[in-house]
């Protein structure tokens, strides 16, 4: 009785934890990059798009797309940020415009409108 009484204290206790643990552990990286993104100071310079791709991911039954845009500075410094497939959308290669961004984060961008 009293082994069964540890037993189920342990799988209370001791399961929870270790599932706290692990997913601590395999999210500090995204914590430590977001820390990272928070400390950098918000920018907006002119920019360009010269290229968009999608990375497509998945296995049997379970599917995701990834979008991407690299844009380039005007000294010709790239910066490549993931977005949404809708952003991806708005965007073509050789619109010129303001560009947003903090650390890796994406903003968003301002497309000139040419008269």
């Amino acid at each position: 009785m009293a082994f069964l009484l540890l037993l189920v204290i342990g799988l209370v206790v001791v399961v929870p934890a270790i599932i706290v643990l692990l997913v601590l552990l395999f999210d500090a990286p995204n914590r430590r990059q977001a820390r990272l993104n928070r400390r950098s100071p918000a920018q907006t310079r002119p920019a360009m798009v010269v290229d968009k791709r999608t990375h497509m991911s998945g296995s049997a039954g379970t599917t995701g797309t990834s979008y991407f845009v690299t844009f380039e500075l005007e000294d010709h410094t790239r910066l490549e940020f993931p977005v949404y497939g809708a952003v991806s959308g708005q965007l073509a290669v050789g619109d010129r415009g303001s560009l947003s961004w903090q650390g890796s984060w994406y903003r968003g961008f301002t497309r000139e409108i040419l008269r």
